[in-house]
C-alpha cells in the first residue's frame, strides 16, 4: 500500500490488474478521455502497455472503499529535474 486515507487507497498495480485495465480500456466512456474510443484495449495490449515493469513509471490502482476505481501513474524526478522545481533536499516527498 502506497496510501491510504480512510476509505481512499493507493497500491501499486499487480500482473493480476491487467484484467481491470482491460475492462476499463474497452470500456468507449473511459476511451473518449484516454486513446480515443476507437482504440480498444485488450489483454495483451494491456500487457504490453502497462507491463514493461523496469521503466521508471511507478503504476498504481486507486480503490474507494474497497472498490477499484482507477489508474494512476507517477515518475520518479531525476536530480537535474527536481533542482529546476526547487527540491534540493533529497529528503523532500514530491
Amino acid at each position: 500500500m502506497l496510501f491510504q486515507n480512510n476509505k481512499l487507497t493507493v497500491r501499486e498495480l499487480t500482473k493480476e490488474d491487467n484484467y481491470l485495465l482491460a475492462k476499463w480500456l474497452s470500456d468507449p466512456a473511459v476511451l473518449q478521455f484516454y486513446d480515443g474510443r476507437d482504440n480498444p484495449f485488450d489483454l495483451e495490449k494491456v500487457n504490453e502497455k502497462f507491463y514493461p515493469l523496469q521503466d521508471n513509471v511507478v503504476r498504481c490502482i486507486i480503490a474507494f472503499d474497497n472498490i477499484e476505481i482507477g489508474y494512476i501513474q507517477y515518475y520518479l524526478l531525476n536530480v537535474d529535474t527536481r533542482k529546476k522545481y526547487g527540491y534540493l533536499n533529497d529528503n523532500n516527498v514530491i
